[in-house]
């Protein structure tokens, strides 16, 4: 949308009255309105896939799902209020079902000696196959699950066999005035290097993403070499 500014001087140029010059500041006025609406919706919006993900690495442009299952631990988060407040040890087992994939989920809120807390998923696949990395979750709840939720899977690390070694992850959810971003830093451990820290963190703050609340999971040493009964 480009006002004629120049339209608008030579109007004033040529003394005309002002009553022909109205249509054209009328432009300019809605004009300026539709860049602030335009810049209010790309803030309380959510993104689009191929906006947040890194399409030019190929383990994500060609992302393999049989490659995902196994155990991650999740080393840096957006806690989920509530839910994972307070959680040490998180991670997240992953399977492959029949149709879909699915994720069984523990912590210690507190670390050490608290009981497991446990969650499981039942998720769905990429659908677009252009973008085999934006998957969908849905919590099991005693009755039913969660609405399905964006699981985009923005960045992969491999190994020298090509094994999935590490993963970015990312969920948004979009609401009248405001969203909400969810960010994962996992590994295959239960650390990772400070230098791939910083790199997600400065690729997702290049792509608008917020990362003021990401925060360290503490993973306490042993937390899982007991056995005990889950919450």
């Amino acid at each position: 949308c480009r006002p004629s500014v120049l339209a608008l001087q030579r109007t004033a140029a040529r003394g005309q009255s002002s009553s022909f010059a109205m249509p054209g500041v009328h432009r300019i006025l809605i004009c300026s309105v539709l860049a602030q609406v335009a810049s209010i919706s790309r803030a309380i919006g959510c993104p689009a896939y191929a906006d947040v993900a890194n399409m030019s690495n190929g383990a994500v442009a060609h992302f393999d799902i049989a490659k995902f299952p196994g155990m991650w631990y999740e080393v840096y988060s957006h806690n989920l209020p509530g839910l994972t407040s307070g959680c040490h040890c998180t991670r997240y087992n992953v399977s492959i079902e029949t149709n879909g994939w699915s994720t069984d989920f523990e912590c210690r809120k507190g670390g050490l000696p608290a009981p497991a807390t446990a969650l499981h998923s039942d998720n769905t696949f990429a659908r677009d196959p252009k973008y085999p990395g934006k998957l969908t979750e849905a919590w099991k709840l005693p009755i039913g699950h969660t609405p399905a939720t964006a699981y985009w899977v923005l960045d992969v690390g491999v190994d020298a066999g090509g094994a999935y070694e590490k993963s970015l992850v990312y969920s948004c959810t979009s609401e009248l005035v405001a969203k909400q971003e969810w960010i994962y830093l996992f590994s295959r451990s239960p650390t990772l290097a400070k230098d791939d820290v910083e790199e997600w963190m400065s690729y997702l703050k290049g792509r608008g993403v917020d990362t003021s609340d990401v925060r360290l999971v503490p993973q306490d040493a042993g937390c899982w070499d007991i056995l005990d009964f889950v919450v």
